[in-house]
């Protein structure tokens, strides 16, 4: 019978109900690439009898090309009764599968597509053909029960960068126009990587039905390493603008410890249920014996990305996911997302200049991606810390953001568009709070032919003084911020220490009606505030959150996100639970008289305190690894590294 799978506002549903899409990525243990040429349905039906027994719920799998189809898109036959075998294993096990149907691209090595030459993907011939073998399968599976849901590839921009973003929406386009003609029952996406015109959520959102990134991230720092995959998820979310499943994470057992990767599948999976998105899959679910087989001969660590090894043994990682599995019931049964939901009162905005080129403004391609990323994730941790429930909005979505938000946060602002600066400033007038940071370069960023904003004066109440000329002014080394006004919970006189390890350039400025709160060691106002109307402009001169993202070690006592805290304070925003520590996220589903905490620690071992703004009443774990301690006004958490904890909370009238 077929399983309908439908995009509901921000989540997926299945047969009409919230339910995690717990997945992996899936070749077979035995076969690998080789699955539809090396078809062995009894290995396959012993793999599939194995994720059921783990709680795998959804499985995303891949129709090679070369081994299904001509140079005329026709579909061969007997492939097709493979995948028809497959898909009745699937459903025998209560498993769905989302097809990836355009595979060029696959574990670092790209595979013919019989029908069309790369450079040519996007011409309309190669798309019409494209569609044409999407059709065909479609058709004859969109009744099945083991289908999930039709993605157009797998990272199709690794094959070939498209030339414009037109060129690939029109591709995208033709696809979904194809696929929702015949299947209107199951969900679609695009399979693309991130940074790529595929998955800029405010240009596919009325195209696909979920944005799926493919999320493979690193850093030298484990607490921001963690924190990295929460803001990638809001920010693809566009706060609840569209439905998102975490398509790929993971990392070898090659490349680290079994130990350390099952902790890490721990965090993201309660980070990615913390943060709305409506699955995850895991790459992958096995290991394979092939070392020999391309692309494993050059790419050894795709062999043991698995939470089974090649011998068919468990991993520690699939005793998380099993865990992870069987706790999923009882939340889903609560209501989360149904019953409980989250709200959140600020917005980082994502700036424009990520996604969206403009004439001569192209930073997006000739800066580096994750350079550009930094400084939202830098506000978002610093925002987490300060107890805020944060989303992301993209600029150019802006106006559903000063609706409905009491803080708008745009950090370390190389340039917004004009007409975003005056939405901005009637967002104030009317009682809306905006914090911003400026910068002018960083490493191989440089803006100096930028200025962030035309409204210095009437915004932020303040003069830029920076020379003629000049590069900006140098932060490096240790900068100390002190506090000249009593501000939230600073008091006059109050300091923090700031280490710069590269050159950061930015701006001077002087107070026109602004009041300077705080000034550097040379006695430069660098934090300003002004009311405008109902509401409030703060300004800061150091990109503390461009900061934050790029040093090497991090201390996390020394209280960064006081400032932001502060600013919460003076917008009167409602905090209900804080965290101790900057290191452990705490995200909030509001459900009346009680909540849903979800708590997830980026970091090592510790202890730390949660507190309430209201007295518990009462604390109902439902999921992680963690011990719990009541108390009236706080909950006391031994986490584990990496764990997490999911708890309902009932507060005292």
């Amino acid at each position: 019978m077929c399983l309908r799978t439908e995009r509901r506002e921000n989540i997926i549903l299945v047969d009409n109900k919230f339910r995690f899409l717990l997945g992996v990525n899936y070749w077979p243990r035995k076969t690998n690439i080789r699955m539809w040429r090396d078809w062995n349905e009894n290995d396959i039906a012993d793999d599939v009898k194995l994720m059921r027994e783990l709680g795998i719920r959804a499985v995303r799998f891949f129709i090679k090309n070369e081994d299904f189809a001509d140079e005329n898109a026709n579909v061969c036959e007997s492939s097709l009764g493979k995948l028809d075998k497959f898909l009745k294993i699937l459903e025998m096990n209560g498993i769905i599968g989302f097809a990836s149907l355009i595979v060029g691209h696959m574990s670092g090595k790209n595979w013919r597509i019989p029908w069309t030459r790369f450079e040519d993907l996007y011409s309309p011939s190669s798309i019409e053909k494209t569609c044409r073998f999407a059709e065909a399968i479609v058709k004859r599976f969109k009744d099945h029960g083991g289908v999930g849901g039709w993605i157009l590839s797998n990272e199709i921009s690794l094959v070939k960068r498209a030339g414009c973003r037109e060129e690939a929406l029109a591709l995208l386009r033709a696809f979904a126009k194809t696929v929702k003609s015949i299947d209107p029952n199951h969900i679609i996406s695009s399979g693309d990587i991130p940074n790529e015109y595929m998955q800029e959520t405010p240009n596919v959102r009325d195209i696909i039905d979920y944005v799926g990134p493919h999320l493979y991230l690193y850093d030298s720092n484990i607490i921001r390493h963690g924190y990295m995959y929460s803001a990638a998820l809001e920010m693809f979310s566009n706060d609840g603008d569209v439905p998102i499943i975490l398509e790929e994470f993971g990392f070898s057992t090659h490349q680290f410890s079994e130990e350390s990767q099952a902790r890490f599948i721990n965090e993201i999976l309660y980070t990615a249920l913390a943060h709305g998105a409506s699955g995850a899959f895991i790459w992958c679910f096995s290991d394979f014996p092939h070392e020999s087989d391309p692309p494993y001969e050059w790419r050894p660590l795709e062999l043991a990305f698995g939470i089974v090894r090649k011998d068919g043994s468990l991993k520690p990682a699939a005793s998380i996911v099993k865990r992870f599995s069987e706790e999923l019931k009882e939340i889903e049964d609560i209501g989360l997302h149904i019953r409980f939901k989250r709200v959140t009162d600020a917005s980082i905005i994502v700036p424009f200049y990520i996604f969206r080129d403009y004439e001569f403004v192209r930073y997006k391609n000739v800066v580096d991606f994750q350079l550009l990323l930094q400084p939202l994730l830098g506000a978002y941790i610093l925002s987490s810390a300060a107890g805020l429930q944060t989303s992301m909005v993209f600029e150019l979505d802006i106006e559903r953001a000063v609706k409905s938000k009491k803080l708008l946060i745009m950090p370390s602002t190389i340039v917004a568009l004009s007409s975003t600066w005056r939405k901005i400033y009637n967002y104030i007038e009317g009682g809306g709070n905006v914090y911003t940071s400026v910068i002018r370069g960083i490493a191989n960023l440089r803006a100096l032919h930028e200025a962030p904003t035309h409204l210095w004066t009437e915004i932020f109440g303040v003069e830029n003084i920076l020379e003629a000329g000049s590069v900006g002014y140098k932060l490096f080394g240790v900068v100390t911020i002190e506090f000249v006004r009593n501000f939230g919970v600073f008091r006059k006189g109050d300091r923090i220490t700031i280490e710069i390890p590269e050159p950061i350039y930015t701006y001077l400025a002087r107070p026109v009606d602004a009041n300077a709160i705080a000034v550097d060691g040379s006695g430069n106002p660098v934090i300003f505030r002004a009311r405008r109307g109902m509401g409030m402009a703060y300004l800061s001169l150091i990109p503390i959150d461009m900061v934050l993202a790029r040093q090497e070690v991090i201390d996390w006592g020394r209280g960064y996100h006081r400032l932001y805290e502060s600013i919460a304070i003076e917008s009167n925003i409602e905090r209900p639970y804080r965290c101790d520590n900057p290191e452990v996220e705490v995200i909030t589903y509001y459900g009346g008289e009680s909540n849903i905490v979800i708590a997830v620690n980026h970091g090592y071992e510790k202890k730390v305190q949660i507190y309430s703004a209201k007295p518990i009443k009462d604390v109902k774990k439902i999921g992680g690894d963690v011990e719990i301690h009541i108390s009236t006004n706080s909950i006391g958490l031994s986490m584990p590294k990496k764990g997490a904890v999911i708890a309902i909370i009932s507060h005292s009238a």
